[in-house]
């Protein structure tokens, strides 16, 4: 049963290269925990070891490519499940039961045995090994060190933990982890002072009373330390030009100790809405929100402005792998082009006086960070690139000349930051 709702989980992924959150909250409602991890797994999984498991299956099927989509999936479920050691009987079997009609059956039965025989003798290229698009791969290669590039295909293959930001209008980081610790696996961050990594759920954390009264908001460390890079002061007046779903946003007010104001944007309305519960949740009242885009918006001018750019989010694989399935190159020229325009706004919504903007993204694309950077240090003579110490959070990172891309490890995804001044 669990084999048949991912597989057409799977399908919905094939037509719309994503999967929305409420298919899989149709699927709580009627499995057991146990059965919801194994049917989460089994989705993304399969996702996140695409290009391996088509890299093995095209060794095995001539013609892969000509294969029918209903029994493709079926054979990327089930290759997937002998290539992350399930039990091969299991594996098989439950799977040949998803096919419709004998004929589908014995193939995808005689193909998945032909791979448990075989997988073993069939040697890999990196990028296959880590199951990264051979597109991103030689891309990689090109603009960043190796020891970079290995560090993201590591993450990319790799499941980031969850993590929560803690609120601390309410209540103090220690005092968080002593609560949450009497009822799950929970640890330190070990890059945001704000951050506790809860290990292994049981269940989903959202709805426990520590959410529910605002205790904590859930979010990864890397993205926690962005608002922590712009640190504004009590009083001072900032702007959010992509706020929602409200992340950054609140932790903006976090550190200004819910004292000044903070004009929260963006284009969608109810994704919009998410930042005014979040913040009602947390118990914050100084964020106004405006529908509107960034590009457009020039109503006052703002002492600091967070810019954190819609973008191809490739950082963000080990949290969505669909998104390397969903983006290709050119994509990183069509949002280069919004963030110029996000840019140029913001620096025109600013106080010029020592007006502060932090530019970040959840991508590595030159395109989308390190050119857009060049071209307002050419476009604006009173421009300047800060020095950001990412040493003080630990974070290891590669500078190129204008801001950061931090090197992820077992929290932290790839993520880009630059702090620009303006004279």
């Amino acid at each position: 049963m669990v084999r048949k709702d991912a597989y057409l989980l799977l399908r919905e992924f094939d037509k719309k290269h994503y999967i929305p959150q409420k298919s899989f909250e149709y699927f709580n409602e009627i499995y057991s925990n146990q059965d919801m991890a194994l049917l989460k797994n089994l989705v993304w999984g399969t996702i996140r070891n695409l290009v391996k498991i088509d890299f093995y299956l095209k060794k095995l099927i001539k013609n892969y490519k000509n294969t029918p989509p209903a029994s493709k999936w079926i054979l990327r479920l089930g290759a997937y499940q002998i290539l992350n050691d399930f039990k091969p009987y299991v594996a098989v079997n439950e799977t040949v039961k998803v096919a419709k009609n004998r004929k589908v059956r014995g193939f995808v039965n005689a193909t998945l045995k032909n791979l448990l025989m075989k997988k073993d003798e069939i040697n890999l290229p990196e990028w296959i090994e880590y199951s990264i698009p051979k597109w991103l791969y030689d891309y990689m290669i090109e603009v960043f060190p190796e020891d970079y590039v290995k560090d993201f295909m590591k993450k990319s293959y790799s499941i980031n933990p969850l993590t929560l930001r803690t609120n601390t209008l309410k209540i103090t980081r220690e005092e968080l982890f002593e609560k949450l610790n009497d009822d799950y696996d929970v640890e330190l961050s070990s890059h945001s002072p704000l951050g506790i990594i809860v290990k292994n759920p049981k269940s989903p954390i959202e709805v426990s009373e520590f959410y529910k009264s605002g205790l904590f908001y859930i979010q990864h460390e890397s993205s926690q330390i962005i608002p922590l890079i712009l640190n504004p002061d009590p009083g001072e007046k900032v702007l959010d030009m992509c706020s929602a779903p409200g992340g950054k946003t609140t932790e903006l007010a976090q550190i200004m100790k819910n004292s000044g104001e903070i004009m929260a944007l963006d284009i969608d309305i109810d994704r919009l809405e998410l930042v005014k519960n979040n913040a009602k949740r947390l118990g914050i009242n100084i964020i106004q929100t405006k529908l509107i885009s960034g590009i457009e918006y020039n109503d006052e001018k703002y002492d600091k402005i967070l810019i954190d750019a819609p973008c191809t989010s490739l950082g963000t694989s080990s949290i969505h792998p669909e998104v390397l399935h969903r983006v290709s190159k050119k994509d990183f020229n069509t949002y280069s082009d919004i963030q110029k325009q996000l840019l140029d706004n913001a620096i025109n919504n600013l106080i010029k006086e020592n007006g502060t903007i932090v530019y970040s993204t959840c991508t590595i694309s030159r395109e989308e960070n390190t050119l857009n950077m060049k071209h307002i240090s050419e476009k604006y003579s009173n421009v300047e690139f800060e020095e950001i110490d990412l040493g003080k959070f630990g974070i290891k990172s590669y500078f190129d000349g204008f801001g950061y891309y931090f090197y992820p490890d077992e929290t932290l995804i790839p993520f880009y930051v630059a702090k620009i001044k303006i004279n």
